[in-house]
């Protein structure tokens, strides 16, 4: 039987990497019959040893790594892994720069004097990255990056050192925070991430831009021909397979381009094959001259070619406008018509909005009648008879609203902290939680920050993530904990983020059916409430994910965007 090593880079500690590899390259051993692959877990200075001493067949290693080695050596390239944390499946790696919840730094420029503790220099998304981000907006000079400790694997240790205080920041991979939660290592709401932000709809935060994922490379010591089986084998894998779950990945593709890992590598100056631009101009031009006349020379004409096309241009350009004015007014003739075709589903969406207000009436007045049988006073009873005009109010707000969507009038936005529509919409449901045994938590972390929100609409939002959450929780009778939901309010640097996460029966449709207006699972249900939350978080220029937990439950995001305007 053919033996083949494999040399992996184990960021979380040998164990791990062996635990997420190893099903890997067993199903390459099963896809390539007589042949056998061996796992070896390397630091980010063995790994480099093992390969330059020849010592392994092929390479499974973070951009940067396999980037600067393919740069001075001959390593071939041949697949990249994706993976199901964003849009773009294959770009997750990035930093995050992680503090602890009661810390006093809020933004990267604060942790100039912090204590900072990094895997490795030699780490892409746990430092260079980190870095890069850091260089970009000239924050801080060389003497800063001397001062940062790097403690080798695993990452997990730093994390810990940043809940126990041992730590004031850590720069970790993207998505080891989530990980580690998951995993019962570590409690999210211990620690902040600076700067958060979502690239792609990441479902987790990071503190930099996003760069390409694990790449599996071959090295010289291996044949061409077991390189395209192990290939082959790579790319058939499903996106279900134990070797997928196990890595945490949906499965791999073709090599990602490594040109925003060089960008960073030469921006910092540690390109291997770095060259100044005026001695790459000089080399090119010396080796290609007919090349170089050619450009020249397709630059003249591409030159007269713009010439020429501006001159049409201005010559059509007052035809090309009363053409857009003529299209401007069918457009608007085609939106009236549109509105006039959806007039018959207002009173669905009608019922379903103003159910929500209308129970909460139902049952503040119940409770009326059995405090005056009980025999309390008017004045006892002013603040439930407040609380109904409330509700009142609110129902009108919503028919307002949705005859401005038949009218076209803008919603009213208002100047407020989100904070405050969260808890207002807690509070008016959690008497029912309460009565069916549910815990409901809130939690909030981050400067408090106002912007601007349809404070009805978000209100009818929260309700309906969390009657959701309620309805998910009580057809769970499967589950060996109390059933539970936590609603999460984070503050970011641009944006709100709101969780709402649940251990109910989880999602029972795919990802497309609950999308569909009107698909629904409940016998009541009129399938309304998804679509109008997003279409209310759509206009806040914001956006929803929904995300599936294990064992069983449910993980809504809701994220938006906001001009930063702190609350003193």
């Amino acid at each position: 039987m053919q033996h083949y090593d494999v040399g992996v880079l184990a960021l979380r500690g040998n164990e791990h990497a062996k635990k997420a590899w190893q099903p890997t390259l067993d199903w390459l051993a099963q896809e390539i019959p007589g042949v056998y692959f061996d796992l070896h877990t390397y630091d980010f200075d063995e790994l480099d040893d093992a390969f330059k001493h020849n010592q392994l067949d092929f390479l499974l290693t973070s951009p940067g790594q396999a980037t600067r080695i393919a740069r001075e050596y001959q390593l071939n390239w041949l697949a990249t892994q994706r993976t199901p944390y964003s849009a773009n499946t294959t770009h997750s790696i990035a930093s995050v720069v992680v503090v602890h919840k009661d810390s006093p730094y809020f933004y990267l420029r604060d942790i100039k004097h912090a204590n900072i503790a990094a895997v490795s220099a030699k780490a892409f998304g746990g430092f260079l990255a980190f870095r890069y981000e850091l260089d970009k907006r000239r924050y801080f000079n060389a003497d800063f990056y001397e001062n940062i400790k790097f403690t080798g694997p695993p990452t997990d240790k730093l994390l810990h050192d940043v809940v126990s205080r041992d730590l004031d920041v850590a720069i970790v991979p993207a998505c080891t925070l989530e990980n580690m939660t998951k995993e019962g290592l570590i409690n999210r709401t211990d620690v902040r991430v600076l700067e958060r932000r979502n690239p792609y709809d990441s479902v987790c935060d990071v503190s930099t831009g996003v760069y390409p994922n694990w790449t599996f490379a071959k090295t010289e010591r291996a044949s061409n021909e077991i390189g395209k089986k192990v290939t082959q084998a790579l790319l058939a894998m499903p996106s279900d397979a134990e070797a997928a779950i196990a890595a945490g990945n949906v499965g791999w593709t073709m090599p990602a381009s490594p040109v925003s890992v060089d960008k960073v590598f030469k921006h910092l100056d540690i390109h291997p094959l770095q060259k100044s631009r005026q001695e790459m101009l000089y080399q090119w031009l010396e080796s290609n001259k007919l090349v170089a006349f050619a450009c020249v020379f397709v630059v003249l004409m591409m030159s007269i070619y713009h010439v020429w096309v501006e001159y049409h241009f201005n010559r059509s350009k007052r035809q090309l406008e009363r053409t857009m004015f003529e299209l401007k007014e069918r457009n608007s003739m085609l939106e009236h018509a549109q509105r006039t075709m959806i007039v018959s589903e207002l009173g669905s969406s009608i019922a379903h909005e103003i159910n929500q207000p209308l129970s909460t009436i139902k049952n503040y007045s119940e409770g009326v009648i059995r405090r005056l049988d009980q025999g309390m006073s008017p004045d006892e009873l002013a603040p439930v008879l407040g609380k109904i005009q409330h509700q009142v109010t609110v129902a009108s707000g919503i028919i307002q609203r949705l005859r401005g969507l038949i009218k076209q009038t803008p919603t009213d936005y208002v100047t407020c902290d989100p904070a405050e529509f969260v808890r207002e919409s807690i509070a008016l449901i959690e008497y029912d939680f309460k009565a069916k045994n549910i815990h409901l938590e809130l939690s909030i972390d981050g400067v408090p920050q106002q912007g601007q929100f349809d404070i009805i609409g978000m209100q009818q939002v929260m309700l309906n993530l969390l009657r959701n959450a309620k309805d998910a929780c009580l057809e769970n009778t499967a589950r060996d904990k109390a059933p539970t939901v936590n609603v999460e309010m984070l503050y970011g640097l641009n944006e709100i983020v709101i969780r709402v996460q649940d251990n109910g029966i989880g999602l029972a449709a795919s990802e497309a059916e609950v999308k569909r207006p009107f698909y629904t699972t409940k016998d009541d249900g009129l399938g309304l409430g998804l679509p109008i939350c997003r279409e209310v978080i759509e206009a806040h220029k914001g956006h929803l994910i929904m995300q599936a937990l294990k064992p069983h439950g449910c993980e809504v995001t809701v994220v938006i965007p906001i001009k930063r305007e702190e609350v003193e």
